[in-house]
């Protein structure tokens, strides 16, 4: 689908081009957003001709200066789309015609209705991710917050982008861990204890502060694991009760902030699988014996590290069985590709990952990809203690309900004060994280986190909310868009709220393109920037008709894009606050 905002850029480019004597398409690639909204719609840099031409950049941007805005002069009259053209330094500013430019972006957006940001580009695609992954057994901790977090939103923006994605929790329900915990409950535990998660991960604690006094535990829990592999009657029912019990935990949570998968496929899943892996590699003559352990050595990939199939007492690792996850993943979707979102601390296991999957011969593994993030620091309760996601949840709602305080007592109209604090909760923690590039460590603080004021998710909520009311409160009608004139928005707040809009389907592309959700949360507040800034200079109530219904459009729509994107960072738009 072409954005709206194309045609505009397109006769841009295509008059710089033909002056300049380069394929418009090489122009329409370097058009940039100007520094300040007033400078122009695009600009054009002219630090590439300046070889070429053998002249300063600053010398070049003002002779296509000088020759293009004598081609806009002669097209005023029949209403061209672009209106004026400035050079500043070695950049050529554009500006679009602010009446026709109105009228196409505001009817094009109106014409997709709530759909606005969607597209086809993915159509018949699946993108298979990877994402948040816990261990069974213990609590939902923090540190798997952020793969929920991101991974949810690149599930929600790529299902706008046309794809068919694919939510799949690996979750960590295989591996010694298991033989520690099976050892911790025939000695300590009870068989209530089986469905109760906060238990279990008192009896792996114990586990490991009674394991430095008696190092025979750590053998002890071996060979339970190894029973476990092997199909052992008591290892298996144990495993299963505590993975059951853990998964009924988990999507408890997992509804409460909004988060889906598709597919619960965790490591135990793939323990028929590993054998043909390793099958394959010895056959291939990938794999050799070091110390024991059955390895493929990456040296000449430039990875030192061998990457292990099999340890020396015979139990399987992660490698192994997210070689044979990759492969199943491959065979039952035939993904266009499957990321990983996933701490950046694990980037040596995934290079280890897509070589082994390239030498064992899979063309598909240059598809695969992991999508790193960085640490978050400072989410713990007022008292300091770091906190699994239900109390951080609940201290999330607990401060909103605080901030919200004074605005409760005189809204009487605000039916669920809990649920609008919940919401607004979520979006302190959502936004936090999603506002910084994935790849960043970030310091979460609680004070500005929830904050009303700043750059924050209760900001945008706010804003949403604010312009909603506006919209039910304005006494005016909107008629269909097509009986709009929307010419009549010709302020430079109409102008700058239209250029946002138009520029909201390439955004969505671009952050489904680098897997940075960070610059959709950071055009969001540009958005609500901006429609603060135009509410004391585009009045609707008590309007003429004619421009009320125009600004009336303009905000419908704004209100749309504000609401789709918060959706899609997983932050739920309030109609009221």
């Amino acid at each position: 689908m072409t954005a709206p905002r194309d045609p505009f850029r397109r006769d841009a480019a295509e008059r710089i081009g033909l002056i300049a004597g380069i394929p418009p398409d090489e122009v329409a690639a370097a058009l940039v957003p100007p520094p300040k909204p007033e400078m122009g719609d695009v600009a054009f840099p002219c630090f590439a001709l300046a070889k070429a031409q053998r002249k300063a950049p600053p010398a070049i941007a003002a002779e296509l200066c000088e020759k293009l805005a004598a081609e806009i002069a002669a097209k005023q009259a029949s209403g061209g789309l672009l209106a004026r053209v400035e050079a500043a330094g070695p950049y050529v500013n554009v500006s679009f015609n602010r009446a026709r430019y109105a009228e196409h972006v505001l009817k094009a957006a109106a014409a997709r209705g709530d759909a606005i940001g969607s597209s086809d580009e993915g159509a018949g695609r699946v993108i298979a991710i990877d994402y948040s992954s816990p261990n069974i057994a213990k609590p939902f901790h923090v540190g798997h917050l952020r793969s929920t977090i991101i991974g949810g939103a690149l599930y929600r923006l790529f299902a706008a982008l046309g794809y068919r994605p694919v939510g799949i929790n690996h979750l960590g329900d295989w591996g010694t861990q298991f033989g520690k915990l099976i050892v911790a409950l025939k000695r300590w535990g009870k068989e209530s204890d089986l469905g109760d998660v906060m238990a279990l991960n008192g009896l792996y604690v114990k586990f490991h502060e009674e394991e430095k006094r008696d190092p025979a535990l750590t053998a002890e829990a071996r060979d339970w694991f190894r029973r476990q592999e092997a199909g052992d009657p008591e290892a298996v029912r144990l495993w299963r009760a505590i993975r059951d019990s853990s998964l009924d935990y988990f999507k408890r949570i997992y509804d409460r902030i909004g988060a889906h998968f598709d597919h619960y496929t965790g490591e135990s899943f793939f323990n028929d699988k590993m054998a043909a892996v390793i099958e394959r590699a010895e056959r291939m003559g990938l794999a050799t014996v070091s110390q024991g352990a059955l390895v493929i050595d990456l040296s000449k990939e430039g990875i030192e590290t061998p990457a292990m199939l099999r340890k020396a007492d015979g139990t399987t690792l992660y490698l192994t069985r997210d070689v044979a996850a990759a492969e199943h993943r491959y065979a039952s979707l035939a993904f266009h590709k499957l990321i990983y979102v996933v701490g950046s601390e694990q980037s040596l296991h995934f290079q280890q990952l897509f070589r082994v999957l390239k030498r064992l011969g899979h063309p598909w593994a240059e598809s695969c990809a992991h999508v790193a993030f960085g640490r978050v620091m400072g989410m713990s309760s007022r008292e300091g203690n770091v906190i699994y996601l239900e109390a951080l949840l609940d201290e999330a709602r607990g401060r909103a309900l605080r901030n919200m305080q004074e605005n409760i007592e005189r809204r009487p109209d605000l039916e669920d004060s809990q649920a609008v604090a919940e919401a607004v909760g979520a979006a302190a923690i959502y936004f936090s994280d999603l506002a910084n590039k994935r790849i960043k460590d970030y310091s979460f603080d609680w004070d500005r986190a929830i904050s009303f004021e700043g750059d924050t998710g209760p900001y945008l909520i706010n804003a949403h909310a604010r312009i909603a009311g506006i919209i039910r409160k304005c006494g005016v009608t909107l008629p269909e868009a097509d009986r709009i004139d929307c010419a009549r928005l010709s302020e430079p707040e109409a102008h700058r709220l239209v250029g946002l809009i138009a520029r909201y389907d390439e955004v969505l592309r671009a952050a489904g393109a680098e897997f940075e959700p960070s610059l959709l949360a950071g055009y969001l507040l540009d958005l609500a920037k901006a429609l603060h800034s135009s509410y004391m200079k585009l009045r609707v109530k008590d309007e003429e008709p004619s421009l009320a219904q125009a600004r009336l459009l303009l905000f419908t729509i704004v209100k749309r894009v504000l609401a789709n994107g918060l959706r899609i960072l997983g932050i739920q738009p309030l109609e009221k606050m």
